[in-house]
């Protein structure tokens, strides 16, 4: 069997080969601690060394969190997820789709399929692209109403959300996926029905239960200090220099103390031992330090196949996903053969876009957080190893 040894040595080769500034991981089996280590810095100039302390933008990450918000709702019978979105956002009911003819040009037809509550959690919605259509077109039509950038403007998530129907979708409900705003769509709705904002939503019902209390969408004191540098490595010749940017934003913006955009996509911050609470209470059945946080039933669904043959394949070709499929607001795995793996049906999770990591195996009551802060990494450089390592580490 792996020994945590493997795993500091593979970690060490991280920090080593691809010259990040810092790393940390741990891992859980059950209530067991298998291991937690810090390597490196916080900082470029190494000044500062990785602990408990340090701050990581989870980015992606949020969603399996924002997903979990949805399935309590869903638990408590505030909705069914073959509902019609428009019966809790009414903005919805009338959406229009982007159709290519045979000459290259666009129309803008009447949708002919609603958009249903399972679609947003399973990423079957179409309000995103960058290909000349009406939704490329009408992305940017809504950002000049709305005022500019999600991270730079002044509006909040729900407020996006309503928006989003002006523009039309770039396919019918279902019909393909693709990873944008599915659930961020799902989050207007747990914010509509709770009236409570997002973030608020996600501290009364998961934050404060799991006592993290270093995590959250907006700094406050002490976090900026603690927050990990971001590197980005130059894709010809593998240099590292530090990130100031993400998707023509300023790195950090949407964290400033008077933003008011929470994002259920990619808008966290958390520190390791925060999110690995987390991990081990989904890894637990749904419960934390003998509190029940959701029903064990419920959490089941996070290991279901939920996407068509065809829709599995188009995610199977977004990433290293072979193997697994997407679920209610995570990647599954349905097939360790195919995914030449070691992990158990069912394990799930999700990444981030600055390269930290999450795996849930519900069957062995395993989990683990990667954290490091390298934008838009080699995800199966690391992920697939630290996957392979994890799981021999299991009892």
């Amino acid at each position: 069997m792996a020994t945590t040894k493997d795993l500091d040595n593979l970690l060490q080769r991280f920090l080593e080969e691809r010259e990040l500034p810092g790393l940390s991981m741990s891992v859980y089996q059950g209530e067991e601690k298998l291991y937690e280590n810090y390597f490196g810095y916080q900082d470029m100039d190494r000044t500062i060394p990785m602990s408990p302390e340090a701050m990581f933008r989870v980015y992606s990450m949020t969603k399996p969190i924002s997903a979990l918000c949805g399935l309590m709702m869903y638990e408590r019978g505030a909705f069914l997820m073959d509902d019609p979105v428009s019966e809790y956002l009414p903005e919805y009911k009338n959406l229009k789709v982007s159709v290519k003819k045979e000459d290259g040009t666009w129309d803008v037809e009447d949708s002919k399929v609603p958009m249903l509550m399972k679609h947003l959690f399973t990423m079957n919605v179409g309000f995103y692209a960058h290909d000349g259509s009406p939704t490329d077109l009408g992305m940017g039509e809504m950002l000049k109403k709305l005022g500019g950038s999600k991270f730079q403007a002044n509006y909040t998530h729900l407020t996006e959300i309503k928006t989003l129907p002006m523009i039309p979708m770039l396919f019918e409900p279902g019909e393909h996926y693709q990873y944008g705003y599915g659930l961020d769509i799902m989050a207007g709705v747990v914010e509509e029905i709770s009236g409570k904002s997002l973030g608020t939503f996600m501290k009364d019902n998961i934050f404060d239960p799991l006592e993290m209390n270093h995590t959250g969408h907006f700094f406050k004191p002490g976090w900026k200090e603690n927050l990990m540098d971001c590197v980005i490595r130059n894709k010809e010749t593998g240099a590292v220099t530090k990130c100031d940017s993400i998707l023509g934003d300023p790195l950090d913006s949407c964290h400033r103390p008077d933003a008011v955009y929470e994002s259920a996509s990619a808008g966290l911050l958390s520190t390791l031992n925060d999110y690995q609470k987390f991990c081990n209470m989904l890894a637990n059945g749904g419960t934390w330090n003998g509190e029940r946080i959701i029903g064990r039933k419920t959490l089941a669904m996070l290991s279901q196949n939920m996407l068509s043959e065809k829709t599995q394949n188009e995610f199977e070709n977004a990433g290293p996903y072979k193997g697994s499929s997407w679920s209610y607001g995570v990647r599954t795995l349905v097939d360790p053969s195919r995914a030449l793996c070691n992990s158990s049906v069912g394990e799930f999770g999700w990444q981030g876009a600055a390269g930290s990591w999450m795996m849930v195996d519900p069957t062995e009551k395993l989990s683990c957080v990667f954290v490091m802060q390298e934008m838009m990494p080699d995800e199966h450089f690391y992920h697939h190893r630290l996957r392979a390592v994890v799981n021999g580490l299991a009892k």
